[in-house]
């Protein structure tokens, strides 16, 4: 082989060495354990408005216990900054925007600082390995005399998670209702996840998995809604009652 051909092979082989060790690194599996900020931007078919553009933010932590994988879920994300994710409805309520909704710099900064959530309304399941994943355990045989709800958690792939939960309510004489919901990573940029978002096959978008900082639940010490609503409703009677006073002064 002459030298000009051997140096075209062997640079070659060095680019095709090169870019086998890319994607080698890009397909590196996610190290779940930890916290995540789970963002997800979907239509609703269903919906009257099926067009609107619609989302949703929860936390998820992952830990180890033993040889099993803890998983929790939070629905419930609480920022200093709400801009831009709910708007009034012209009473003490408020809704999300129906528009996409992505953190803003500062409020980035703060879900990477660690993100509030509060414990009403979260689930966990400890996830028992499979081959290739993480299945929640079996419920116990169910009676035919009493309905019954169960869920089932799983995560397969290593390199390209998908997370599935699916909710059957059954039993009792009555046919098992069940639905789903799909988050299927589609490409890992820089430790954060990016995917198809699925819920009961009428729900479809896309999600971003993000690392942030440790979860923090509300101190016990700080009022809980019905007690702010309460100092709210004390707090509006006190200005009434101190403008009326002003009007009726000489």
């Amino acid at each position: 082989m002459s030298r000009p051909r051997f140096f075209r092979a062997a640079a070659g082989a060095a680019a095709l060495a090169a870019t086998t060790a890319a994607s080698v690194a890009r397909a590196a599996p996610p190290d779940l354990v930890g916290t995540w900020h789970v963002l997800v931007h979907y239509k609703d078919e269903n919906a009257q408005n099926a067009d609107a553009e619609r989302w949703e933010d929860r936390v998820w932590v992952f830990s180890r216990e033993g040889d099993r994988l803890r998983w929790v879920d939070y629905p419930l994300v609480v920022l200093s900054d709400e801009s831009g994710r709910f708007e009034r409805l012209g009473t003490n309520r408020a809704s999300r925007t129906l528009r996409y909704w992505t953190p803003s710099a500062a409020q980035a900064a703060e879900l990477q600082a660690g993100p509030r959530v509060n414990s009403r309304g979260s689930r966990s399941k400890t996830l028992r390995s499979t081959d290739g994943g993480w299945q929640s355990t079996a419920a116990q045989q169910r009676s035919a005399n009493y309905l019954t709800y169960e869920e089932h958690w799983s995560i397969s792939g290593a390199e390209l998670p998908v997370f599935t939960r699916t909710d059957v309510l059954g039993g009792g004489m009555a046919e098992d209702t069940e639905g789903r919901t799909l988050y299927e990573t589609k490409q890992v940029d820089d430790g954060v996840l990016r995917g198809a978002y699925d819920r009961d096959g009428t729900k479809k978008g896309s999600f971003t998995l993000t690392r942030v900082g440790e979860a923090k639940l509300p101190s016990k010490d700080d009022p809980t809604p019905n007690e702010k609503a309460a100092e709210a409703r004390e707090e509006f009677w006190r200005q009434l009652e101190s403008g009326a006073g002003e009007e009726e002064a000489p």
